[in-house]
């Protein structure tokens, strides 16, 4: 028992030992700006490693907040690198830029650190927005203006928003919840998960699964896939006409309606149904993956 218990002193003061070298220090830089928006500004973001926050403005003006960070074993070396984050605001035209990179100068060597950039927008509920961001997240909510996302590694949570949203995303999971605006998303191995569409909405798929809910008030549907799982669920009574392709993949519906079933050559599967209700149509273009209706 007295060996038992040495040896498990001796591990403890080991494991205590590592956790305090691999302690990190955080060096850290908050920033804050006012900047005056009008009618006819545009927000243009543009960032890396950033968790990316917009929400609606009380006033006519728009507020930023940043919080610059740089995290490492060497409390010294982290505040260097924390020098290495660039933070810009400016005004050029119609165009309010906020950017937020790493920036080195000639012979600088490239930061050891963990980086990281919070964020924190709050513009006037009109504004449009233009987000691009790596290595990352995005979270808009609450916003009326149009908005141009485009993401590397970077997801994004888009939470009742009212104008159009035009989105491209690499590497990065969306997910969308009662978006009143024309929707246009191409998204490459990653995941989609849309609701409470009260428009159009047009999805680009590539290696990852879709999820989409729609209701009465959702407009047409288009969806164009390779090697993607598409989940359509129809909240409520159908109100869509559908026409489902699927070339080297299946085709699986579980509502109890009357589509008509064709294989136009072995290896396309068609259903497609005709609404007495309305013109609007949901239509799936799909390669080698599956398409499931709830």
């Amino acid at each position: 028992m007295r060996h038992i218990l040495l040896l498990f002193g001796l591990l403890t003061g080991l494991a205590g030992a590592l956790h305090a070298q691999t302690t990190l220090q955080v060096a850290t830089r908050n920033i804050r700006k006012t900047v005056a928006w009008k009618p006819g500004l545009e927000v243009w973001i543009n960032c890396e490693k950033a968790e990316v926050e917009v929400v609606p403005a009380s006033g006519a003006s728009i507020q930023i907040s940043a919080e610059l960070s740089a995290r490492h074993p060497s409390a010294d070396s982290a505040a260097t690198d924390l020098k290495a984050w660039q933070f810009v605001v400016s005004t050029v035209g119609k165009k309010i830029y906020v950017r937020a990179y790493i920036g080195l100068k000639p012979g600088d060597s490239a930061p050891r650190s963990s980086l990281k950039a919070v964020l924190k927008l709050s513009v006037p509920g009109n504004c449009p927005v233009d987000v691009s961001n790596k290595f990352g997240k995005a979270h808009l909510e609450k916003l009326n203006g149009g908005v141009g996302l485009h993401g590397e590694f970077c997801s994004f949570e888009l939470v009742q928003l009212g104008g159009k949203v035009d989105l491209e995303s690499r590497f990065g999971n969306v997910e969308g919840r009662n978006l009143a605006g024309p929707v246009n998303m191409q998204v490459k191995r990653a995941d989609i998960a849309l609701s409470g569409l009260r428009n159009s909405c047009h999805l680009k798929s590539e290696y990852g699964q879709v999820t989409l809910e729609t209701t009465d008030q959702t407009g047409d549907v288009s969806v164009v896939s390779t090697k993607s799982d598409i989940t359509l669920r129809a909240a409520g009574p159908l109100r869509h006409s559908y026409y489902l392709r699927n070339t080297y993949g299946v085709v699986s519906i579980d509502q109890d309606l009357p589509f008509q079933y064709s294989n136009p050559d072995k290896n396309t599967r068609q259903a497609s149904y005709k609404s007495i209700n309305s013109n609007k149509l949901i239509q799936v273009d799909a390669q080698f993956g599956r398409i499931q209706l709830h």
